[in-house]
C-alpha cells in the first residue's frame, strides 16, 4: 500500500500523463545539476518538462492512464522528458543538448508517442522531423496541387478558345 506522499506523486503523474502527447525516457547518470537545469530551461518554452522519476510510481501512473507498458526502459535511474507541446520540438532540444555535451548523456532509452512505444532509434528519427507547421504546409500544398493544375489547364483551354475565335473574327474581317 503506497504512502499518502507516494499516492500524491502518482496522482500528479497521472494528471501530467493525461496532458502530454509523448514522453522520452532517459538515463540521467553523469549529468550535473547545472546541466539538468539548463536542459529544463531550454525545454520550458516548447512545453517540455524533464523530471527525475521513480520507476514504480511512473509505472502505476501509466497503468492508471492506460498508456503502453515501457517494459525494461523503466529500469535503473531514469528521468523523463514529458512533452505537452510539440513532441518533435522537445525531442530536437534534447538531441541538440546531447550533441552539445559531446557525450552520450543523457542516454535515451526510448519512450512513447500517443499509444506507440518508441525505441531509441525512433526517438532519433523523431528529432529529425521538420516542425509541425512545415509538415502541415507541405500537406496543404500537396492537397492544393491537383486543384491548381485543373484550374491552369481549364484556363489554358479557354485561352486557346478565345485565341481561335479572335483569329476567326480577324479572318472574317479581312475577307469582307
Amino acid at each position: 500500500m503506497p504512502t499518502p506522499h507516494k499516492t500524491a506523486i502518482i496522482a500528479g503523474m497521472e494528471e501530467e500523463l493525461g496532458r502530454i502527447q509523448g514522453a522520452i525516457v532517459t538515463d540521467y547518470r553523469g549529468l550535473t545539476v547545472a546541466q539538468i537545469s539548463t536542459l529544463r530551461r531550454r525545454l520550458r518554452p516548447v512545453g517540455g518538462r524533464y523530471q527525475v522519476v521513480k520507476n514504480t510510481l511512473l509505472k502505476r501512473a501509466m497503468a492508471a492512464q492506460q498508456l503502453p507498458d515501457l517494459g525494461d526502459m523503466l529500469e535503473g535511474p531514469n528521468a523523463v522528458l514529458f512533452s505537452e507541446g510539440d513532441p518533435v520540438e522537445a525531442t530536437k532540444i534534447l538531441a541538440q543538448f546531447i550533441k552539445e555535451l559531446r557525450k552520450e548523456l543523457p542516454q535515451i532509452k526510448g519512450g512513447f508517442l500517443g499509444a506507440r512505444v518508441m525505441s531509441p532509434a525512433d526517438v532519433a528519427n523523431l528529432a529529425t522531423l521538420p516542425p509541425r507547421e512545415v509538415i502541415l504546409a507541405n500537406l496543404l500544398g500537396t492537397m492544393q496541387s491537383p486543384a491548381a493544375n485543373l484550374v491552369s489547364t481549364i484556363g489554358a483551354v479557354l485561352q486557346n478558345l478565345v485565341g481561335t475565335i479572335e483569329a476567326y473574327q480577324q479572318q472574317q474581317a479581312e475577307a469582307a
